[in-house]
C-alpha cells in the first residue's frame, strides 16, 4: 500500500498534468463527484468543522486502528479536497497520517482557486484528521 505522501505525490502529478489552472480545477470537481454523499441526517451541527467558510461535516471512524473518513461539504471544490484527503488517509497507519505534510493545493495551480479562508478551512479539516490519528496512537 502506498503511503499518504506517495498518494499525494501521484495526485499532484495528475493535477499538474491535467493542464492549465482551469483544467486543474476541473480535476478537483471530478474528485468531488467521486465523494459519496452523506445522508442528510448525518449532517449534524456537532459534525461541522469550525473555521471553514463552507459547511463541512466530518466524521472520523476507527477501523481496527486505522482512520476512516466520512465527510461532505456544501461546496464542490471542498468536496473534491475531501475526496483527495480520503484517498490519502483512509486505512493508513495513524503514524503515516500524522507524518504527511498536506500541500497538494500549494504545489499546484489550485492555489489560485483557494482564498485564505478556504485554505484555513482545509487546514482545519487536516488538523482534525491528524488529531484523530493521534488519538489512535494511544
Amino acid at each position: 500500500m502506498d503511503t499518504p505522501q506517495e498518494i499525494q505525490e501521484r495526485i499532484i502529478r495528475e493535477i499538474t498534468e491535467s493542464g492549465d489552472p482551469f483544467n486543474q480545477f476541473e480535476y478537483l470537481l471530478t474528485k468531488a463527484s467521486q465523494l459519496e454523499e452523506m445522508p442528510e441526517e448525518r449532517k449534524a451541527a456537532d459534525a461541522l468543522v469550525k473555521d471553514c467558510q463552507s459547511q463541512v461535516w466530518l466524521y472520523l471512524h476507527d477501523a481496527d486502528g486505522y482512520p476512516v473518513i466520512e465527510a461532505d461539504s456544501d461546496t464542490l471544490m471542498i468536496r473534491g479536497t475531501i475526496q483527495i484527503l480520503k484517498e490519502m488517509f483512509d486505512h493508513q497507519t495513524p503514524e503515516a497520517v500524522i507524518a504527511c505534510d498536506v500541500d497538494f493545493i500549494q504545489r499546484t495551480d489550485l492555489a489560485y482557486a483557494f482564498d485564505s479562508k478556504r485554505v484555513a478551512g482545509q487546514v482545519a479539516i487536516v488538523a482534525q484528521i491528524k488529531d484523530f490519528a493521534r488519538s489512535l496512537c494511544k
